[in-house]
């Protein structure tokens, strides 16, 4: 999304990296049942430190002043981040707890006309957490899928 912006010689909007950067968290199955079973917290892989995604920022020259990092678990950061408009909404939560807790936090400050992209529909918990999220708060936008991953829809 940087360099989009880049391109476009756009210096008025700001991308904002809400990460860990230590991975997913274990699963709350008290708080949301649907991840029961989730093991996503024991792939290392998963996790990758702040400065390894600044570096790779940096190594196209993307790495200035809008690009906001907001670093920790979704549910500790989000609900008060300084945030207060988007365009676009990119979620890579895998689970249903992170995936809700970003709807929640963010979706009401996605623009309208602005878009919502999930990256992890294909997982179960993520799109029960998408579909509950939508069905609480009437969106009927439509889905479109963008490959057997992921979907988008655009606010109305």
């Amino acid at each position: 999304m940087r360099a989009v912006l880049a391109a476009y010689n756009c210096e008025n909007r700001t991308v904002y990296v809400a990460d860990s950067f230590k991975g997913l968290p274990a699963p709350n199955t008290a708080r949301y049942p649907c991840d029961e079973g989730q093991r996503l917290h024991e792939i290392s892989m998963l996790a990758i430190s702040r400065e390894e995604v600044e570096k790779r920022f940096k190594s196209y020259g993307l790495l200035d002043n809008q690009v906001k990092f907001i670093e920790g678990w979704f549910e500790e950061t989000l609900p008060a981040a300084p945030i207060e408009q988007l365009a676009i909404l990119r979620l890579d939560g895998d689970m249903y707890g992170s995936t809700i807790v970003a709807l929640e936090s963010l979706y009401p400050k996605l623009s309208t006309g602005g878009f919502c992209i999930i990256d992890d529909y294909c997982i179960n918990s993520c799109a029960q957490a998408v579909q509950d999220y939508r069905d609480r708060n009437g969106i009927s936008s439509r889905l479109f899928p963008i490959d057997n991953y992921s979907v988008y829809w655009e606010k109305d």
